[in-house]
């Protein structure tokens, strides 16, 4: 593996497997459209979070024509649906507007709020399954769990009594 932060530094490589942060393509330092790139494996799925981003937007188009492409994440919690949706999207499983209509019936009353439709949420997850993979602990691979299971959390709740009315001369707006 070899850490590369410049299209000419990939050019130079003689390594088949390059690692960089996500900054550098965002940024242009990268463009991945250069170099006909087999794959690509993101290690942390958040940068396709947020539909309106510059990361998202120039992740969708430089990686566009990759044939393999692999989104690791710790965090997409399975009510996340939009998160699920642009992975999917970027990942050229299914278009964000097919899957939201398909899947969701919209909130008149506060935007971007998706539910799914009752009648299809059966199938939205079997759609999910079909694609993504959730591991929760090493057995899930087939591996021990021998080290990995926390202990029990003991929470010790403590409650201060504070006049907050004195701060508030000493914050800004």
């Amino acid at each position: 593996f070899e850490y590369v932060r410049t299209d000419s530094e990939i050019e130079a490589s003689t390594s088949p497997y390059l690692i960089t942060n996500y900054e550098r393509v965002r940024d242009g330092n990268i463009d991945p459209r250069l170099h006909n790139f087999a794959g690509v494996s993101l290690d942390e799925g958040s940068v396709l979070r947020s539909l309106g981003s510059k990361t998202y937007q120039v992740f969708l188009d430089a990686f566009g024509d990759t044939p393999y492409k692999f989104v690791c994440t710790a965090t997409p919690s399975p009510n996340r649906f939009r998160e699920l949706i642009y992975y999917a999207h970027w990942l050229d499983i299914m278009d964000r507007g097919q899957a939201l209509t398909r899947f969701f019936q919209r909130n008149p009353d506060k935007a971007g709020d998706l539910t799914l439709h009752p009648q299809h949420e059966e199938k939205f997850w079997l759609w999910v399954a079909s694609w993504a993979l959730f591991v929760y602990r090493p057995s899930d691979l087939g591996h021990d769990d021998a080290g990995y299971e926390l202990p029990p959390l003991n929470v010790h709740w403590h409650r201060i009594a504070v006049d907050h009315s004195r701060a508030w001369d000493q914050v800004d707006n």
